[in-house]
């Protein structure tokens, strides 16, 4: 079973100012047209920016019409105008895909959105902390009340960095994409074996990973099998482990080769004495 995701269409300020936008709505039913558009996008957006025919009806146009409940022919004339106009392409097997979603999908796992409200509620103590300090900084002497300093400026010399000490290594964050600390380490020495054979993964493309790891499995320990497969083989994207059926049955070849020498050797020879 996949992990989680959440995925949302993010529209600029000035999406209908752009020119297919515009041109869209010059056409008949231009409207009906934008609004079936971003239908499109949001089915869309969770694979990859294709809408798969599935050879359920005669055409992709229809099988469209009857999951958005739209006209067959105002679905017809959307998918021609998004062609025409290079906001999409048909593929081989007859599916559409929609060329301008990639850069207007943000997502986020399940596992990214704990690790994410984790540190803002590590943030929010740590200020709370900090303020009870300072509240606690309040000394009384006989009937008069003064505010110390002396411990605040003790509590904001503690907060300050230690000055670092010539030739001292200077320790860096660990980006966290994972709350398992191997997971996200696996993770890490992948995205550095992107870089280090030029093809390094930034931004989007990272969360693009992380989806598709997820997809194929939601078991950290076969996630880590994945990547390591990957690093192993030289490869850039992920794929389900290979099953080591062969290899195991090689294996239980050899042990039964072992055993066969063994009972020869116990015998005295092949013929026995």
């Amino acid at each position: 079973m996949a992990g989680k995701r959440y995925y949302w269409l993010k529209l600029q300020v000035g999406f209908f100012q752009e020119l297919i936008i515009k041109q869209l709505r010059t056409l008949p039913e231009g409207d009906s047209i934008v609004l079936l558009y971003l239908k499109l996008l949001l089915k869309a957006i969770n694979t990859e920016g294709i809408i798969y025919y599935q050879h359920i009806l005669p055409t992709l146009d229809e099988e469209i019409a009857l999951d958005t409940g739209e006209k067959p022919a105002l679905v017809k004339l959307t998918i021609s105008a998004l062609c025409q106009y290079h906001a999409a392409v048909f593929l081989d097997d007859q599916s559409l895909q929609l060329l301008y979603l990639e850069d207007m999908v943000g997502s986020e796992s399940a596992s990214a959105s704990r690790v994410r409200n984790h540190r803002a509620n590590q943030k929010l103590l740590k200020e709370k902390e900090q303020a009870a300090l300072q509240c606690n900084a309040t000394v009384t002497e006989g009937n008069t009340t003064e505010i110390s300093s002396s411990t605040e400026i003790e509590n904001s010399k503690k907060e300050e960095k230690k000055p670092k000490k010539e030739g001292e290594p200077e320790i860096e964050e660990i980006p966290s994409y994972f709350a398992d600390t191997v997971l996200n380490s696996m993770f890490l020495s992948y995205l550095e074996y992107r870089k280090e054979n030029g093809k390094e993964v930034k931004g989007k493309a990272i969360g693009y990973c992380i989806d598709k790891l997820e997809s194929l499995s939601n078991s950290p320990v076969e996630q880590v099998a994945i990547i390591k497969q990957t690093i192993q083989n030289g490869w850039t994207d992920f794929f389900p482990v290979k099953e080591k059926k062969k290899k195991e049955k090689k294996s239980g070849s050899n042990v039964s080769s072992w055993l066969e020498r063994e009972k020869i050797q116990s015998t005295g020879g092949v013929f026995g004495d």
